[in-house]
């Protein structure tokens, strides 16, 4: 099958209680969303002595779903849910009645699934209850938070209890025909798993019997066996799944065509090439203008050398993607292309300026106030990235536009990590680091791990080389980095090339160049104060270090001295 498809069918009741105070929702999307953010099913139990029990089930069910809806596409499951989970806790955790006690007036249990692509992911507070039949297994997927005191159980975790969720997280392959078990403790307090089993395979053995029936009997098997509380129960089955390494953008491999190499005056689907502005072995861009409306665009095309390569075109497609999902002043905009497109080509805004490259030839010794505003610009395009759970990972100057008004523009997107496609595994990643090897950070490089603080260590690159004319470290080579430890990223002063700059700069960027990211900047806000003004504390550190660690070969030649005096003193007073 093509997409992701999946049953649904619940029942709840009050039983023998006056009000429901359980609810349970679900979403299945029937357009893209089905792919960018996935289906949701969640049940929540308000907790009785609370006066406002009903309302929070509700609301925690319900807008749970709405929330993650309006989250951004690029964000991973995990960060979407918890942050939409986090707000429905504070707001929880604030409704008081003081009438009725200190506590917050709405508490409630909450579970949830997410299915994407091929992947679940669960999410759970409380003693409602996640299981799953999977080839005959019935297994319990969530945790109970719950003590028991004597005969009484209070609940340890749920939502509104306290300013602050904890919130159980994880994720597993789905199989075709797995059915997930949604429960309130009405139903599982007083029937067993084997009994919930039991009634799972005699609907097996009925195939046309729907799943709100199915429901219903677990519910009503509960309630005979002597239930004295709410009742719900939510069925999810998983009828097909895609192929893991489908999406839209995958489908237009074998969909889109090639393009020729272009030449001035030649036109495609709409587009007049009016000069070729680069032509390298990945890529090929140009200058067009759009016939109908006059406007000027640059458009890239992809390598025949990579036809197939299908790691490469599905960078190339990503590109686009992302420059679409992103609308920042200093971050190219990639606009969509025609609906009945045949080839495969990005249209881009088109740039008038220089390469950052060609602006440090143009100017060697630089002033700090030029080098700040650039950086600054460039730091504002990647914390951009990094709030929708981006990694550029090719920070360099080739990279980086300039305008004539000095306006900074991120470009080149073919090597952007974005965490939500990553997580169900939908795009084939490399197996070894992406981008330039003298700008990438050494835990990328080294163990093809990274983050945010990779790129801020790109950053501080193209700061120094901008200011020195020169790399913070001796320079490798393509043919040098497969034998790279962390002892080749030993940082040289940025003084040693530019000795008016002062020292606070310099400590700044050896910060940023820490090959550990821990020791690195946690923010690239941090790093951008101490480009901006001295820091202190940080300087004071420095000037205060013990002799061996501000100038090792000095201290190592005092200490030989110290050892011959002795020697020779010793030879003295011996002969």
């Amino acid at each position: 099958m093509g997409k992701l498809h999946l049953e649904f069918g619940g029942y709840s009741t009050a039983g023998v209680k006056q009000e429901n105070q359980d609810a349970f929702a679900a979403w299945l999307p029937t357009d893209s969303e089905l792919t960018t953010k996935g289906s949701v099913a969640t049940i929540a139990d308000g907790v009785s002595s609370c006066s406002r029990a009903k309302e929070a089930a509700i609301t925690c069910a319900t807008n749970f779903i709405q929330d993650y809806r309006q989250t951004p596409q690029t964000w991973t499951v995990k960060r979407a849910a918890t942050q939409v989970l986090q707000g429905l806790n504070r707001w929880c955790a604030g409704q008081h009645d003081y009438s009725m006690g200190e506590q917050s007036q709405m508490v409630t249990t909450f579970s949830a699934l997410i299915f994407k692509s091929t992947t679940g992911f669960l999410f759970h507070a409380g003693d409602s209850r996640i299981c799953r039949l999977q080839q005959g297994d019935f297994e319990q997927l969530s945790t109970d938070h719950h003590a028991r005191f004597g005969n009484k159980k209070v609940l340890s975790r749920a939502i509104g209890i306290e300013n602050n969720l904890d919130v159980d997280f994880r994720t597993f392959e789905l199989r075709t025909n797995d059915l997930f078990v949604l429960t309130t403790d009405g139903i599982h307090e007083f029937i067993s798993p084997k009994q919930i089993q039991s009634v799972l395979n005699q609907w097996l053995l009925k195939p046309n019997t729907s799943l709100e029936v199915l429901a219903k009997s677990i519910v009503e098997l509960a309630i005979q066996a002597g239930s004295d509380d709410n009742l719900s129960c939510l069925l999810v089955k998983v009828a097909g799944l895609p192929q893991a390494d489908l999406n839209e953008y995958h489908r237009q491999l074998t969909r889109l065509a090639m393009p020729p190499v272009l030449q001035e005056g030649m036109k495609l689907e709409g587009y007049r090439v009016l000069e070729q502005v680069f032509n390298g072995t990945r890529s090929s861009l140009y200058k067009v203008i759009k016939e109908d409306t006059q406007e000027l665009y640059c458009l890239k095309t992809p390598s025949q050398y990579f036809v197939d390569d299908p790691i490469y075109l599905s960078g190339f497609l990503r590109e686009e993607w992302i420059g679409q999902k992103l609308n920042h002043m200093n971050i190219m905009k990639i606009i969509p292309r025609p609906e009945n497109a045949k080839f495969m080509y990005h249209v881009c805004e088109f740039i008038d300026g220089q390469t950052l490259r060609q602006w440090m030839l143009d100017n060697p010794t630089p002033t700090i106030v030029e080098v700040r505003s650039i950086i600054k610009q460039l730091i504002a395009a990647l914390r951009i990235f990094q709030r929708q759970d981006m990694v550029h990972r090719d920070i360099k100057p080739e990279n980086v536009m300039i305008t004539s008004t000095g306006e900074v523009k991120l470009i080149d997107f073919g090597t952007v990590y974005v965490g939500a496609i990553a997580e169900t595994e939908a795009w084939q990643e490399e197996s070894v680091a992406v981008g330039s090897v003298n700008y990438v950070a050494p835990e990328f490089l080294l163990n093809n791990r990274f983050d945010f603080r990779s790129d801020l260590f790109s950053v501080a690159v193209v700061c120094f080389e901008m200011l020195a004319g020169h790399l913070p470290f001796n320079e490798f080579t393509p043919q040098s980095s497969s034998g790279l430890t962390v002892d080749n990223w030993q940082y040289i002063s940025l003084r040693k090339f530019r000795p008016e700059l002062p020292q606070w700069l310099d400590i700044t960027l050896q910060k940023g160049l820490m090959t550990s990211p821990e020791q690195r900047y946690q923010a690239f806000s941090e790093f951008l104060m101490d480009l901006t003004k001295p820091n202190y504390n940080m300087l004071a550190q420095i000037q205060h270090r013990p002799l061996i660690q501000r100038h090792p070969l000095r201290f190592f030649k005092i200490i030989a001295l110290i050892e011959f005096i002795i020697i020779l003193l010793l030879l003295i007073y011996f002969i």
